[in-house]
């Protein structure tokens, strides 16, 4: 079995584990992204796919957070910016403990680099678009590039990376991290409150930006069952508006052969006992 097929195996395992989580204590999940694709193309991986992704309504999964951290501490690592001050990403990883997944982006940083699965919050917003949406956008994207340059270690970066870099830093440095992370916070959630009176859902953490990540609440909906390798596991009720807005109207066509990467270069992999307990 090749290391690609084994990194999946044990993604899903992690998988699994929050699936019986979230149903034990009424939590909803959907599977996004290429996790979402895959289940509707190929029911189970993008054969090249090295992730998995989620979203939970923010709400849920500061439930989820609190449950794993409290109950399955010892097997899993519940990774965000309150709980590793290294990480910069603003959506919740749940890294496996004793095994270690490092990336080109982050193997010169101090940070648990468990094998893990990624979890984006969603959040309630009054529109999907207008002045108000773009400024959050703007503010949010600020904010990460101030956390990064923040925690980063220049290396193979271009040359007026590496010197804006350098000049940001020493500024930078004095914003305190729990300034930041209660901003970005506040300025993603600030209308989770008033959700009643919200008809839309945002996923302001996702790589592909809000404009292409705020869709109607009824899209999300109660979700649906979709089978994902040999078991099945809640998709929104609307995936092909998903999927249309990330990948286009012909998702459902794989690329040509040279666009078939996962978008990580990985480092390093190790196992740990799941060498010998999953790959029997």
């Amino acid at each position: 079995m090749d290391k690609l097929k084994k990194l999946q195996m044990v993604q899903l395992y992690i998988l699994k584990k929050v699936k019986q989580i979230c149903e034990e204590n009424n939590l909803k999940y959907y599977l996004i992204g290429g996790t979402l694709l895959g289940a509707i193309r190929h029911q189970g991986f993008i054969p090249w796919d090295d992730d998995i992704d989620i979203v939970m309504y923010r709400d849920d999964l500061k439930k989820l957070e609190s449950i794993i951290r409290n109950e399955y501490c010892e097997e899993f690592f519940v990774q965000n910016f309150y709980t590793d001050a290294h990480y910069t990403r603003y959506i919740t990883k749940i890294r496996l403990n004793g095994t270690s997944q490092e990336e080109q982006g982050n193997y010169n940083m101090e940070m648990h680099k468990g094998i893990y699965i990624d979890i984006f919050p969603l959040d309630y917003v009054k529109k999907n678009h207008g002045i108000e949406m773009y400024l959050r956008g703007k503010i949010l994207r600020c904010l990460f590039a101030v956390k990064t340059v923040k925690h980063v270690k220049v290396t193979k970066k271009s040359k007026w990376k590496r010197l804006l870099i350098s000049i940001c830093k020493p500024i930078f440095i004095f914003v305190p991290d729990n300034f930041i992370n209660k901003l970005f916070d506040w300025v993603c959630g600030k209308d989770n409150k008033k959700k009643s009176v919200c008809k839309f859902t945002a996923n302001f953490a996702s790589h592909f930006r809000w404009n292409k990540q705020t869709y109607p609440n009824d899209v999300y909906g109660e979700g649906k069952q979709a089978l994902f390798v040999d078991e099945t596991f809640c998709i929104p009720s609307k995936p092909e508006v998903i999927l249309k807005s990330i990948y286009g109207e012909d998702y459902m066509q794989p690329p040509p052969v040279e666009k078939r990467n996962s978008g990580h270069t990985l480092v390093n992999i190790n196992f740990g006992k799941y060498e010998n307990e999953l790959f029997k």
